[in-house]
């Protein structure tokens, strides 16, 4: 009976494959995250707009223009910053209880039972702190609200350019403390609230 328990607590040399195979996993997630932080969103206006800008004669129209598409840079990096969080966190969880799931079932992989059991314990526990993280900490709300103002301000930049040189440039003003107040607004209230 000894002799039963000392074999199924020695290592399994299989094991290192289970290892490679949630480090290729990691990796590849890592590899997917920063590939999307790295696509180019909104090229049109980051090339064009401050080339505009620099053609402008009148200072408080460049002063605008700068609000604006400093505005816009803001909401879009911190747009792309929640997306990696929020749904980083989503993606970890589902992995992290797919992963609890099946290790408590692989034997050919896993042969001691009680560090099956606490991988997995650790796994499902990583798996209710993220989700419960991505919820109390509104990542899904900080992300749309950055994202829906990274757009308007988008917008309100090509409204920019095509306007003409008479136009009235200080209703632009209102426009970017509406959209920025949105964003805080978006970013601070519950769902229930709105």
């Amino acid at each position: 009976m000894d002799e039963q328990k000392t074999t199924s607590m020695s290592p399994n040399p299989n094991s290192h494959l289970f290892w490679w195979v949630g480090i290729l996993l990691i990796v590849g997630l890592a590899v997917i995250s920063w590939l999307s932080m790295r696509v180019p969103r909104g090229a049109a206006l980051v090339d064009n707009f401050p080339e505009f800008l620099r053609g402008l004669q009148n200072d408080e129209q460049k002063r605008i223009g700068q609000v604006i598409f400093d505005s816009y840079r803001e909401y879009r990096h911190d747009a792309q910053n929640w997306s990696a969080v929020a749904f980083g966190s989503l993606f970890m969880s589902a992995a992290c209880s797919a992963v609890a799931g099946v290790v408590l079932k692989l034997e050919f992989f896993l042969k001691n039972e009680t560090f099956k059991k606490d991988l997995a314990a650790i796994l499902a526990m990583l798996a209710a702190l993220l989700v419960t993280l991505s919820t109390v900490g509104g990542f899904h709300q900080r992300w749309a609200a950055n994202r829906l103002a990274a757009a308007k301000m988008e917008k309100l930049a090509i409204g920019f350019m095509t306007a003409g040189p008479k136009s009235d440039f200080t209703s632009f003003t209102a426009q970017i403390q509406s959209i920025a107040f949105e964003r805080n607004e978006g970013i601070v209230s519950t769902a229930s609230e709105r």
